[in-house]
């Protein structure tokens, strides 16, 4: 006679799981079943986190949820089973299944675990005000945690004074955080309180990082001056602190003072001869400085070492295009890199008209009310934060699906190049680092810039204004090859903006938008495509 030990079966069952052998979990999770007995809800638990191992949703939700049905009300089970229909999009019932976990009082971790997908969840749904509710209920469980998922919703519900006061009692509780000064000093710049910026780094511990983000944010404010200053005092203060050396020498180089930027760099070479960033920063100012030649050596022995450092393959481009070095139509691919796709109207839609006038007024109320974000490429405008693709948006969603095709057969043209930035990560499995929309106004563009972790990025436009049928002067068209500086290059390609129109190209390529005069905003989403 066979004697079943259930315990041994879900001992043997966990075990296999977390060692990753699917196939062993199935089998001893199976002889639990047969077994009978109060071991069947854990057994239906165990071959449902075995359908998730195997990319079978439909089937985890299906075992996960009659495991629920057996053993109801436990807390893991019911996390696992929110994460599984959250995943295949079923956010409503996701959200009533994380309810009744975290309903339960479970342990700390995972009530933590439950309050963070449930958070999730129900901003998917737009339901701002229930995350909130959330968060705030679970702050208690990981202050930092639920603090920054509140400063996003307050911002979200346009309750820009309410983060400016949580973010205020964010930095006394953590005065030295380097992204929470950042946060604070750029919302502040949203409401037009410039007069308050920077205060709240002066009164902070003075670490070497903290400058140093002070720094950055004091250039991208445009007070390059005062960038400089922080830097030098740091760099007295921390004379081998390589992280002040780079800002401070990228600082002079945008100040065009490229002969001090090159003199601090090359002396910091020959101390750290095999030092990549210091390779790069002389690249970057001496094709500031006019040596195309120089520039472009120093750039190709950092690729040699960083072959898909975007910031150095774009100025690598701009130093062969001031060379004549025919090897940049290569790299960059003008026209064969950079493709038109003009989608057709998403299942439901008869025409793209039609489709592009609802989704503008999805994305109406998604921008926030006021400018730009201070970190952000355009001018005369306003971007969406966080990700759009995924964001329960149901319009850009049905927009996503014709994406997914374009960048599919984007990637399936690419003739295969190991040797090439674009071509050598070519496969046929991808995803979405990011997204976002953006609606410029009358005399908007965005300045020309590269995105650095993307590795195929976009523009789809929603809609545009009556001033792009300006064959001549291009306005608010998007522009390719023309870099972040006066080299004496104009742009390479421009592609006229239409509803519908999808442009993807490399990357690491310049693009920029070409200013326009028109009462109409142009509104666009962008996102930048990685290989998976």
């Amino acid at each position: 006679m066979v004697i079943f030990n259930p315990s041994a079966l879900l001992s043997q069952a966990a075990q296999a799981l977390s060692q990753g052998n699917l196939a062993g979990a199935e089998t001893a999770a199976d002889a639990l079943l047969a077994a009978g007995g109060p071991g069947k809800g854990d057994a239906l638990h165990i071959l449902g986190l075995v359908r998730i191992g195997q990319n079978r949703l439909d089937d985890a939700a299906r075992l996960l949820a009659e495991a629920d049905q057996v053993s109801p009300g436990q807390p893991r089970l019911l996390l696992n089973l929110g994460k599984v229909l959250a995943a295949m999009g079923r956010t409503q019932e996701a959200e009533l299944v994380l309810g009744r976990g975290l309903d339960s009082k479970p342990e700390p971790a995972l009530q933590e675990a439950l309050a963070t997908d449930l958070c999730a969840v129900q901003r998917q749904q737009h339901k701002r005000e229930a995350a909130l509710k959330t968060a705030t209920l679970a702050r208690h469980l990981a202050p930092a945690r639920f603090d920054a998922e509140r400063f996003d919703l307050l911002q979200e519900l346009g309750r820009h004074e309410d983060a400016l006061c949580l973010m205020q009692q964010m930095l006394k509780s953590d005065p030295a955080n380097p992204r929470l000064h950042r946060h604070y000093n750029a919302l502040l710049h949203l409401l037009g309180r410039e007069s308050e910026m920077f205060v709240s780094y002066d009164v902070a511990p003075q670490s070497a990082d903290l400058l140093l983000d002070k720094a950055a944010l004091l250039a991208t404010a445009g007070r390059a001056a005062e960038a400089r200053s922080v830097c030098t005092a740091l760099l007295a203060r921390e004379p081998d602190n390589l992280a002040a050396l780079l800002r401070s020498a990228a600082l002079l180089t945008e100040t065009e003072a490229v002969a001090e930027a090159l003199m601090l760099l090359e002396g910091a070479l020959q101390r750290r001869p095999g030092e990549v960033a210091l390779k790069a920063g002389i690249g970057n100012a001496a094709l500031r400085a006019g040596d195309a030649q120089k520039a472009a050596a120093m750039l190709e022995a950092v690729l040699a070492e960083v072959p898909h450092d975007h910031n150095s393959l774009a100025r690598l481009s701009t130093a062969w295009r001031l060379l004549g070095d025919d090897r940049d139509e290569t790299l960059m691919g003008y026209d064969a890199l950079v493709q038109v796709f003009d989608l057709e109207a998403p299942h439901g839609f008869a025409d793209m008209a039609g489709f592009n006038a609802a989704l503008e007024d999805e994305l109406a109320g998604l921008h926030p009310p006021r400018r730009e974000f201070l970190d952000q490429s355009l001018r005369g405008g306003t971007q969406t934060q966080g990700h759009l693709f995924g964001g329960g948006h149901a319009l850009v969603e049905k927009l996503k699906a014709r994406i997914d095709e374009a960048v599919a057969r984007y990637i399936e043209n690419l003739a295969p190049d190991p040797r090439h930035p674009l071509r050598g990560r070519r496969t046929s499995s991808f995803g979405y680092s990011g997204s976002w929309s953006s609606r410029l106004s009358d005399c908007g563009f965005h300045v020309n810039h590269i995105h650095p972790m993307g590795w195929i990025s976009s523009c789809y436009y929603a809609g545009v204004p009556g001033a792009v049928a300006d064959e001549k002067a291009k306005q608010g068209w998007i522009k390719f090859g023309e870099p972040d500086f006066d080299a004496g290059l104009s742009f390479r390609r421009a592609i006229q903006p239409a509803p519908g129109r999808l442009v993807l190209f490399p990357s690491y390529m310049w693009h920029g938008t070409i200013p326009f005069h028109d009462t109409q905003k142009r509104t666009s989403i962008a996102f930048d495509v990685v290989p998976t």
